[in-house]
Formats: structure tokens, C-alpha cells, sequence
């Protein structure tokens, strides 16, 4: 084995290794944008669902259905936050996608959108 045969050999296994480095870094920025935008639309989802328990409660008096949902602060952070939240970790991904740790942003949202799901669904 001659030192270009090992020297070829070191090339083709660094060309290797850098085509599945772009592979993954490739698959893990199209995680990233897919988690993100769908945060978005999951976000919207959770608005029209709070819409939708706040008008199951319409023909509700004080009695009857007192002390259903969350506090109007609550709300109104489910309401608006959601989405901001959101939209923010979208606009985040264009600095944070292609980074190892980007993922971190798109599953903040997840958690967010999440977590104001569970208040609605644990309050109404």
C-alpha cells in the first residue's frame, strides 16, 4: 500500500463523513422549520378552541356555571401570548435552524402551546 493509496483513503473517508454531516444538518433544519410552523398553526388552533369553550359557557348564568375557565388574565395570556409565542419562534428559526441547538426554539413554543392547551381543556 503505497502512502497516495492511504492518502486517497483519507480523502474518501473525510468526503463520507462530511456528506452525513450535511445530510443531518439538513434533516434537523427541516425539523426545526416543520416544528416551528406547525407551532403556529397549533397556536391558532388553541385560540379558536378557547373561543369555542368561552361560547359553550354563553348561556350559562353565575350559578350554574360559576368559576368555569380561567381567570381573564389567564385568558387573555392564552389568548394573546399563544400565538406571539409563536410567530416569535418562527421568526426565531431564521437565526436558529441551521445551529445544533436550534431545536430548543421551535420546542419552547410546543411547550407554550401546550401548556395553555392544558389550561383550557383542566378549566373549562
Amino acid at each position: 500500500m503505497s502512502a497516495h493509496d492511504v492518502e486517497h483513503d483519507r480523502q474518501r473517508a473525510l468526503d463520507e463523513r462530511s456528506s452525513e454531516t450535511g445530510r443531518s444538518h439538513t434533516s434537523r433544519s427541516l425539523l426545526n422549520w416543520v416544528l416551528a410552523a406547525l407551532a403556529v398553526v397549533a397556536a391558532f388552533a388553541v385560540v379558536a378552541f378557547a373561543y369555542i369553550q368561552v361560547l359553550g359557557t354563553a348561556a350559562c348564568t353565575d350559578g350554574a356555571c360559576g368559576g368555569v375557565g380561567p381567570s381573564e388574565t389567564v385568558f387573555g395570556l392564552i389568548l394573546y401570548g399563544t400565538p406571539i409565542v409563536a410567530l416569535v419562534a418562527l421568526l426565531l428559526s431564521f437565526f436558529t435552524a441551521r445551529r445544533r441547538m436550534g431545536i430548543v426554539v421551535p420546542v419552547i413554543s410546543w411547550v407554550v402551546v401546550l401548556a395553555a392547551l392544558a389550561v383550557l381543556i383542566f378549566t373549562f
